[in-house]
């Protein structure tokens, strides 16, 4: 009784969410355009998530869940640590690791996560008037620390949480705030012909983030998204998105698996997002490739920026 009262729950609120999410005004229009701080948050972690155009609240079922759904830690059933590098823009660098540990065995199995990330920028010059050399240089440094738990409430239902400090400092200017993201994961069961899931994440909600006087609400942001797989070895993930800051985001992702040699098998990854549809040149499309034995995997995955250049992502899974 109890069980079915925790899925008709979570399946009314999950559907409610999402009619309110999409038929929310300013889909198309945000007049909250560039007014949050703390945009790496926005940046994902894992390679192969970012192969496939990020689309991975319904489709992330290892550690890099802890930052796109915590719900998706129920899913471990082994230890487990990842760790993402990636040259970003302008010399700018991100790094994400986390690690996960499952606890107890079947529906009484609770998941806690460890996670960090970071983006850092150095050499950034600093001016004081308008002049050809700069007077010093300076460095910024970015950092969310997560804490996240995880569990089945049901053999379908998978429920999340993760807390987060984030930190920002720029030369000698800083600040923080506290932040979550709560998500829930069901599995459907309405007769299909293959397996389905359905997903529905709020992301960094909490305090705002003060530096010097003034005080910016985070990238808050509320995700639906679903995923398939129509064959073995096939994955298909769509994500819509909405930022408090940003229009409509939608991310289409794809992934197939294929046994290469004994244990070992390869991954090719595909996926296209409007999240960058102003920026010129080539963007939307991602790219990318992998390597999986049973405990463990590297992932590479391409994500341009069109005229801004091209980013490489590059990320390691270990399984215990």
């Amino acid at each position: 009784m109890k069980r079915n009262c925790l899925k008709n729950f979570a399946g009314t609120l999950a559907a409610l969410l999402a009619v309110l999410f999409l038929a929310s005004p300013g889909l198309c229009a945000n007049s909250n355009a560039g007014t949050s701080a703390a945009q790496f948050l926005k940046i994902g972690a894992g390679a192969g998530a970012a192969a496939m155009a990020e689309a991975q609240v319904a489709a992330a079922d290892d550690v890099y869940a802890a930052y796109y759904n915590p719900a998706g830690l129920a899913l471990l059933e082994r230890p487990m640590l990842g760790a993402m590098h990636a040259q970003y823009l302008q010399g700018s660098r991100y790094q994400y690791g986390a690690m996960a540990l499952p606890i107890g065995e079947g529906s009484h199995r609770h998941v806690l996560g460890l996670s960090i990330a970071n983006l850092g920028v150095s050499d950034l010059e600093r001016r004081t008037e308008d002049t050809d050399l700069p007077v010093g240089y300076f460095e910024a440094a970015n950092f969310a620390y997560g804490l996240s738990y995880a569990r089945r409430a049901t053999d379908r239902l998978s429920l999340g949480v993760t807390g987060k400090l984030v930190s920002v400092k720029i030369d000698d200017v800083s600040g923080s705030a506290f932040a979550a993201d709560i998500g829930l994961r069901y599995r459907l069961d309405g007769g299909l012909p293959f397996p389905a899931d359905i997903a529905l994440v709020a992301r960094n909600i909490g305090s705002g983030l003060k530096l010097g006087s003034e005080k910016d609400p985070l990238p808050s942001a509320v995700v639906f998204g679903g995923s398939a797989r129509p064959r073995p070895g096939l994955l298909l993930a769509l994500d819509l998105i909405r930022y408090r800051d940003a229009d409509m985001i939608f991310a289409l992702g794809g992934e197939y698996r294929r046994k290469l040699s004994g244990k070992l098998r390869g991954l090719v990854r595909a996926g296209y997002s409007n999240h960058r549809k102003d920026v010129e040149g080539t963007s939307g499309v991602t790219l990318g490739a992998g390597l999986s034995l049973p405990g463990l995997a590297f992932d590479f995955a391409w994500v341009p920026f069109g005229d801004l250049g091209n980013t490489f992502r590059y990320s390691l899974l270990v399984r215990f």
